[in-house]
């Protein structure tokens, strides 16, 4: 829920001081590409964790003790989405854009909540998942994630690279015109 919030935040606050969409279109690029390129690289992973532990060090001395009740854990989530909010890019790029522009605010809120939902599911899961099964489970998640670390980077990387020079949109109308007419129009009904 924090990340909906913090990208709804942003494009209603966008629109109503009036930024450009391109402008926020090529600073989420840029950082979906430069996010990408520090998921690929162990290196850069390994300098960006040293550079960033004093600010986990305060944020974890400062939550220390705010995680009780209901506006402890809404500020964990908001903290937790402003850590996530690079990440989203493809996913809530759309509504963002929508929301920039004024048009559609129900809809894209719509379409925010059913990402926050998603994203909090697996965290809910494995929060219930016993501590013996995540033991257990510990070495294979730790070699699943490097790979899906560099996956995931790679994949950031090229979407980045895409949007910055406008070839996601060749690239998008490309697989429209294969897709399916039953995937558009399911694309296409919400």
């Amino acid at each position: 829920m924090g990340l909906a919030t913090i990208g709804l935040a942003f494009a209603t606050v966008g629109f109503a001081i009036g930024l450009d969409s391109d402008v926020f279109r090529n600073v989420a690029a840029i950082l979906l590409l430069l996010f990408g390129v520090v998921l690929a690289v162990p290196l850069l992973q390994a300098r960006l964790a040293f550079a960033a532990a004093p600010l986990g060090n305060w944020a974890g001395n400062f939550y220390s003790g705010k995680r009780e009740g209901l506006a402890g854990q809404f500020a964990v989530g908001v903290l937790l989405g402003a850590v996530w909010a690079p990440c989203a890019g493809p996913t809530l790029g759309a509504a963002s854009m929508l929301a920039a522009q004024g048009r559609n605010l129900v809809q894209v809120s719509f379409v925010m909540l059913g990402y926050a939902i998603g994203s909090a599911l697996p965290l809910l899961i494995l929060g219930f998942a016993s501590r013996e099964a995540l033991t257990r489970w510990r070495g294979r998640m730790l070699q699943t994630g490097a790979g899906g670390r560099l996956a995931l980077g790679v994949i950031l990387a090229v979407t980045g690279l895409l949007i910055l020079t406008g070839a996601d949109k060749r690239v998008e109308a490309a697989l429209l015109s294969i897709s399916p007419q039953w995937l558009t129009d399911l694309a296409t009904a919400f």
